[in-house]
């Protein structure tokens, strides 16, 4: 007798699948740009070993948009076979998947656009000093305080297990509410939370919508109205190479719009003609969409155009390898000041036609190396996000510059230990905060000479190498001896910040001499070359373009229009 009460919806039959033209096209979209997607997946998962690529939380990225992407195929297939399922199971399949699958892939999404921020500010070092690695400060009584421990962990670290904490309470709730509402499940539920009789499609209506739904809707207002505001103010100001400033604010933009016209579109009756083709969630899943361009096409068009960067650059240096040689030596000594002058930002009358690509050749980067890297380093961290490369370049430069001719014992220590100072803040991937790229061979090869003078000397490793961004920099060190035994200290050192004070006494490998760092110095250099080398020299050209044209509009600049000053801001912006 019961179940004759129960309203009309809950015995609707299941329907064939809509195949008409609005269902055909949304199975051939939906099919199209899941291809699209995964052949940008596979492009990026390919290239991961890029620069572009490397220095991003890939793993997390891609698997935030496995998470979104799989909430986008059910939304295009819901009006073509969403029917085909009883009604009931349908919604329920809709409601969980609102409610925990997609706030976990935003949620993701966001922690993965966290890390430019992050990345950002710790490549602010380099500016500051080439030659040592800020330790980030920590607190006291980590063994015995969560608290500490929570404060101790790195950002990235930080935010992933807030997420985790959000994600458990979204869970309890979203699984509470649906147990409480009997819509779901009419035979258990609290009284009054029972779906209203009236028309199938009024029925229908009321089942998308409900107090039972806010939880999911808070989520996303959350991340869209609070967090995603706040990334975009504090990402405006950096101006990166890598498109990942463009990917962070254009995936924070495009997603402002969802929860708003999900709720209008929901309530609204005006909107109901539109949701019968054009359902309330797939204004949520315009912004997934945006989010896979930003997080999968503009990487992948970065990493084409860098290696169009990549291959000028190298077919520049070859081209003018010999004759550079001559030519560069043989310019005036008026031509390398005004390019000495040039990169001290006084002026960019060396960018002349008459040099051309002989920019691009390694004399000239040795030169800026050797002059003046001051501006290079301060590109290289600021904009490229490769401060390391530069910082490492210098301050290997200046350690054999400092090699005596015939040195003492003493020297010799004194010179490894400064080489450990580099080994640690750029080459150990235990230590570095941003290890450079070296093949392992090279980084074997450089382990074998510095990794156990660098645990006796500075104690356990800082960073964990399989995620070196998630370190707990307080869990697990320990300071060792002499003898290379752990003692019970707890405190790891920073090399570069005692090295005039300290002195590596124990046994010295014996290949270890003036060249044990040429290997590196030469890939590192070329890697700056043809990555870091041209985005630059392609600024400094871009901003005598702009000088010029600035200078050429002054007269007029009362007169600029509103087009001209949109299009400056939308410049700035991308």
């Amino acid at each position: 007798m019961a179940n004759a009460e129960l309203p009309a919806l809950y015995s609707l039959p299941a329907s064939p699948p809509n195949f008409d033209r609005v269902g055909t096209f949304y199975i051939a979209f939906c099919a199209t740009w899941t291809f699209l997607i995964l052949v940008g997946t596979v492009f990026l998962v390919a290239n991961r070993n890029n620069p572009i690529l490397k220095i991003r939380p890939l793993a997390l990225s891609l698997t935030a948009i496995l998470f979104l992407h799989c909430y986008w195929i059910l939304a295009q297939i819901t009006y073509p076979i969403g029917m085909t399922l009883p009604v009931i199971a349908a919604y329920d399949v809709q409601y969980f998947f609102m409610g925990l699958w997609f706030p976990l892939g935003v949620a993701l999404f966001h922690a993965s656009n966290s890390r430019f921020l992050y990345v950002a500010k710790l490549q602010k070092q380099y500016t500051q000093s080439p030659k040592l690695r800020r330790k980030r400060p920590g607190c006291n009584g980590a063994e015995t305080s969560w608290l500490c421990r929570l404060r101790n962990l790195d950002y990235p670290k930080r935010v992933l297990i807030y997420i985790g904490l959000g994600m458990i309470v979204q869970v309890l709730l979203t699984v509470g509410m649906w147990l409480a509402c009997k819509k779901y499940h009419p035979t258990f539920g609290v009284a009054g939370t029972e779906l209203p009789n009236g028309t199938i499609e009024e029925q229908m209506v009321e089942l998308s919508r409900g107090w039972e739904w806010w939880p999911s809707a808070l989520w996303q207002v959350i991340w869209t109205w609070i967090i995603a505001p706040i990334m975009i103010w504090k990402a405006w100001g950096i101006r990166d190479t890598l498109g990942w400033r463009t990917q962070t604010i254009g995936c924070c933009i495009s997603n402002l719009h969802a929860t708003p016209m999900w709720l209008i579109s929901m309530y609204v009756p005006a909107f109901a003609p539109v949701n019968k083709y054009f359902a309330p969630s797939e204004w949520i899943h315009l912004s997934v969409m945006m989010f896979e361009i930003f997080a999968i096409f503009i990487p992948s068009w970065q990493v084409l155009r860098q290696r169009s960067l990549h291959k000028r650059a190298a077919e520049s240096n070859a081209k003018w390898d010999t004759a550079s040689q001559t030519t560069l030596r043989a310019s005036s000594s008026l031509e390398w000041k005004s390019a000495s002058l040039a990169e001290k930002g006084l002026t960019i009358e060396y960018l002349d036609k008459e040099l051309g690509d002989r920019l691009f050749t390694m004399n000239a980067l040795e030169h800026v190396l050797n002059e003046n890297p001051g501006p290079l380093q301060e590109f290289s961290a600021l904009r490229d996000f490769s401060g390391e490369n530069v910082a490492f370049l210098t301050r290997v430069a200046w350690w054999k510059s400092s090699w005596p001719v015939t040195p003492t014992e003493d020297q010799i220590r004194d010179a490894f230990t400064q080489a450990l100072v580099i080994y640690t803040n750029f080459i150990s991937p235990r230590d570095a905060e941003f290890p450079i790229n070296l093949s392992s061979q090279d980084l074997k090869q450089l382990e074998t000479i510095f990794e156990r003078p660098a645990r006796i000397l500075c104690g356990e490793a800082r960073v964990d190498p399989a995620t070196p961004f998630s370190a707990d920099g307080s869990s697990g060190s320990s300071r060792r001896g002499s003898d290379g035994t752990a003692d019970s200290s707890g405190d790891w050192i920073e090399l570069g910040e005692v090295a005039g004070r300290v002195q590596y006494a124990g046994k010295i490998s014996d290949a270890f001499d003036s060249t044990v760092f040429d290997k590196a110095q030469a890939h590192i250099k070329y890697l700056v070359l043809t990555n870091t080398w041209p985005k630059f020299v392609t600024e400094i050209k871009e901003r005598r373009r702009s000088s010029e044209t600035g200078r050429s509009d002054d007269t007029g600049m009362s007169d600029s229009s509103l087009a001209s000053r949109v299009s400056h801001l939308i410049h700035s912006l991308f």
